[in-house]
């Protein structure tokens, strides 16, 4: 496993050379993970022979798992080491319309996150003007996504209960694995065939700013509103997604199907 996970890290090393050495050892780990080559429960050597064995310093694994216990993919037990925890490690979420960029170009593979809630609505708000009239009301998600283990995000998605009922009955872990649109597909629920994003600058929320900044004791902190409206090919809306993004060193792709 040492030398897989060695040989994995040296790539990412290579291939994304201004990302933090701590981020590409974490993503090398997931992997592993992730193939079933670290297997659930399965104990890591201790930090001095990962160190002895991999292309960085003992900072940077330390860094590493530390991150990887804060996420729920390790576990400590007291003087026994660290295991692999159980439960779906999968962290490359991909998302159709946009996407985040590492300051070093590289596009960003994991996020993690987390569901906050999750409701039927059938009260009126702004999500039914633009999703339209729909008599059995709405799913209603909001999640805090940390986007490549660096920085938070808030995200509320609404979605036509009439299409996304079933969503209410998915097993809270698959809803912070996968996005929600690719889930809907795959079940044959809808097919999506078009993605509007809007950006605007916007002075972050209170409530949103202190849930995803250390320190949102400063007044009303800059960022960044991102609302992504979901179609179907007869344009009918079928998602309403609202990001709250701080601001960051990262950029946003937005991707643009030209017709």
């Amino acid at each position: 496993m040492l030398s897989l996970l060695a040989e994995r890290t040296s790539q990412l090393l290579q291939s994304s050379p201004r990302t933090p050495k701590y981020l590409c050892l974490r993503d090398a780990i997931i992997e592993l993970i992730v193939e079933g080559v670290l297997a659930e429960g399965a104990r890591l050597p201790t930090e001095q022979e990962l160190a002895q064995a991999l292309p960085v310093s003992l900072g940077t694994v330390q860094k590493a798992l530390r991150v990887l216990v804060d996420s729920g993919e390790l576990h400590r037990r007291r003087r026994l080491g660290t295991f692999v925890s159980t439960g779906d490690h999968r962290r490359e979420i991909t998302t159709p319309a946009f996407h985040f960029v590492r300051p070093d170009g590289t596009r960003v593979r994991m996020v993690f996150i987390r569901l906050k809630k999750r409701e039927r609505v059938q009260r009126p708000g702004q999500w039914r003007d633009v999703l339209g009239d729909c008599d059995s009301g709405y799913v209603h998600l909001v999640r805090q996504d940390r986007i490549d283990g660096t920085f938070d995000c808030h995200t509320e998605i609404h979605l036509r209960f009439d299409i996304a009922a079933s969503l209410m009955d998915v097993a809270a872990e698959a809803l912070e694995h996968d996005s929600i649109l690719p889930l809907l597909e795959t079940s044959g629920r809808i097919a999506l065939s078009q993605a509007e994003n809007r950006l605007r600058m916007v002075r972050l929320p209170k409530a949103i700013a202190h849930s995803i900044l250390a320190d949102a004791d400063a007044p009303s902190p800059w960022g960044i509103r991102l609302e992504t409206l979901y179609r179907r090919e007869d344009g009918t809306p079928v998602a309403w997604q609202v990001m709250h993004i701080p601001v960051n060193a990262y950029s946003l792709s937005l991707n643009t199907l030209l017709r």
